[in-house]
């Protein structure tokens, strides 16, 4: 399938890596098809493109390419609700804001799309009581003894 965007022209896509969001996505509630596309090669950076308006696409990426100790507590409605077995069908990406500086890029930890990576559905879930925050700074200081902070398990689901 081909489609439009503004920030890559027209696009071959594969149509089973189309994402339904059904209720869409906080604040675009109108648009519920989308795709993720490369932002660049090797990049934990990618597209959301909506397949409704070119315009509009969404930086997103893996949290744990930046937050390895991030460990949402999803809840078992959510699950339910995106018709999710396993873990294993578990894809959560996180969307990004990006400003000019891009040393203050942020992730929105505190809710991630939640999509069923077997049958291409997601939610956006908002992680009530979790104590993430919507702007998490991804270029985080190191620390003068050399270590970076933010270390530890990182869960095992799907990856963009």
């Amino acid at each position: 399938m081909r489609i439009n965007t503004d920030r890559f022209g027209e696009v071959d896509v594969d149509e089973s890596r189309i994402i339904c969001f059904y209720k869409g996505i906080i604040g675009f509630e109108n648009y519920h098809r989308f795709v993720v596309l490369d932002f660049l090669e090797n990049s934990p950076f990618k597209w959301l493109q909506s397949l409704k308006d070119p315009s509009l696409a969404f930086v997103v990426c893996d949290p744990w390419s930046f937050f390895r100790d991030y460990a949402p507590e999803i809840p078992e409605v959510e699950k339910q609700e995106l018709e999710i077995d396993s873990d294993t069908d578990i894809m959560l990406i996180t969307i990004a804001t990006v400003p000019k500086d891009i040393s203050n890029t942020t992730l929105n930890l505190l809710s991630p799309l939640l999509i069923n990576a077997r049958k291409m559905i997601g939610n956006q879930v908002i992680l009530y009581g979790s104590g993430y925050q919507p702007r998490h700074k991804v270029f985080r200081k190191i620390r003068l003894d050399g270590n970076k902070t933010g270390t530890g398990n990182r869960k095992k689901v799907k990856h963009l």
